[in-house]
């Protein structure tokens, strides 16, 4: 990544840090200085999922937050059973998790990861001759130094979410590129958490798709519930506890950004409507073609 666009890396690195506080960790809690004031923001509980979300859960051993869009209610139609796989890291997958993904019709796994997310986590399904895999950071770099971080992050998620909109449009051309080009089987999408940047990809997929706004900001906001449990050892999360130790004001800004508070997806799909006209017109500004939109919405069953 080049110097001129510092936001997009101080943005990269708010929400891995965000994202690993949310879920954690006393010791998180811990970084931050035991003076802090009594009026801080009490804990928000998660959004709990509906008995219509089960048919969209696919239960894995060694994965977290692993979902489709199943029964979603697009404007001709339910989305398609496996049109799209959502989920979390993968490294953790066992050989039955894999084989499962298989037997579901995964043909496509597109990392949205930055590289030193995959060093540090690697995919196990890239080695898998059944898969094709891709990475493409949609953070617009490839390292996350951690040394270098900025003070100037957004107040919250849905800002960061906002602010993506307009710097990594490249990267998101090559997301959904990639996912038009793909023809056959399903498309699974991760990153670390499978909420942040897998949640907007989520979100403007079924936008496309023209499914509720409520249900969108649903389909979001559950992310934190399914997350619950998943590990953070990762040799990042320790750099990221030194990180905390030194500086425990980043931790308190960050404990304020964790988790998945609808707002966000509110706050994103304001900016989506109001200066792009919606997914598609988003998806015709950073570059897609009118036969690459209909691919997509082909593959989300609303193509009539």
């Amino acid at each position: 990544m080049n110097a001129s666009h510092p936001v997009t890396l101080s943005v990269a690195i708010a929400l891995a840090l965000s994202s690993w506080i949310a879920a954690a960790s006393p010791q998180a809690a811990a970084a931050a200085p035991t003076t802090a004031p009594q009026s801080a923001a009490p804990a928000v509980r998660n959004v709990q999922p509906l008995a219509d979300d089960a048919q969209r859960v696919l239960a894995l051993e060694g994965a977290w937050n692993v979902r489709t869009f199943a029964g979603l209610q697009g404007r001709n139609g339910p989305i398609p059973a496996m049109a799209f796989v959502r989920t979390a890291d993968l490294s953790r997958l066992t050989d039955a998790d894999k084989d499962r993904l298989a037997a579901a019709g995964v043909a496509l796994d597109i990392d949205l990861r930055t590289g030193d997310e995959e060093q540090q986590s690697p995919d196990v399904l890239a080695k898998d001759p059944r898969f094709d895999y891709q990475r493409i950071s949609l953070m617009g770099t490839e390292k996350m130094d951690l040394q270098k971080m900025m003070t100037s992050f957004p107040d919250t998620l849905g800002a960061a979410y906002v602010q993506w909109l307009g710097s990594n449009q490249p990267q998101f051309r090559e997301v959904f590129q990639r996912m038009a080009a793909q023809r056959d089987g399903a498309v699974l999408f991760h990153c670390t958490a499978g909420k942040d940047r897998t949640g907007i990809i989520s979100g403007i997929l079924l936008d496309l798709a023209g499914v509720p706004r409520a249900d969108i900001v649903h389909n979001y906001a559950v992310s934190a519930h399914y997350l619950e449990g998943q590990p953070k050892d990762s040799a990042m999360n320790v750099q990221m506890m030194a990180l905390l130790k030194q500086h425990p004001e980043i931790a308190r800004k960050m404990a304020g950004m964790g988790g998945t508070a609808p707002e966000n997806m509110e706050m994103f799909l304001d900016t989506l409507h109001q200066q792009y006209g919606g997914a598609a017109g988003f998806l015709k500004e950073v570059g897609l073609s009118e036969a690459e939109i209909h691919s997509l919405q082909v593959r989300l069953g609303q193509a009539g």
